[in-house]
C-alpha cells in the first residue's frame, strides 16, 4: 500500500491538457499522488549520490508524459501505472 500525498501538480493552476486530464480523473489523480510519494521516498533513500539521477529520471518521465499526451497511441493511465510499478520496484530493492 502506497501512502497518498499531494498531487505532483497544482490542480488549481492546471493549464496543460495532460494536467487537466489528471486533475479531472480520480484514478489518474491517485496514480499521480502515488508516483509523487514513492518517487520522494526513492530519491530520499538514494541520498546525494543517487538521488539527483533518480529525480532526473522522474523529470524525464514527466516531460515525456506531457509531450506524448493526446497522441493516438498514448495511454496516460498505462504510462502512469508503469511508472509507479517501476518506482515501486526500485523502492523495494
Amino acid at each position: 500500500v502506497v501512502a497518498l500525498s499531494k498531487p505532483s501538480l497544482n490542480c488549481t493552476a492546471a493549464k496543460r491538457p495532460v494536467e487537466k486530464a489528471i486533475c479531472g480523473n480520480p484514478e489518474l489523480l491517485t496514480l499521480d499522488r502515488q508516483i509523487g510519494a514513492v518517487n520522494a521516498r526513492v530519491v530520499g533513500r538514494a541520498g546525494p549520490r543517487g538521488g539527483p539521477a533518480l529525480q532526473r529520471e522522474q523529470d524525464d518521465f514527466t516531460a515525456q508524459r506531457d509531450a506524448s499526451y493526446g497522441k493516438p497511441d498514448y495511454d496516460l493511465q498505462k504510462a502512469m501505472s508503469e511508472r509507479l510499478d517501476h518506482l515501486l520496484a526500485i523502492g523495494w530493492n
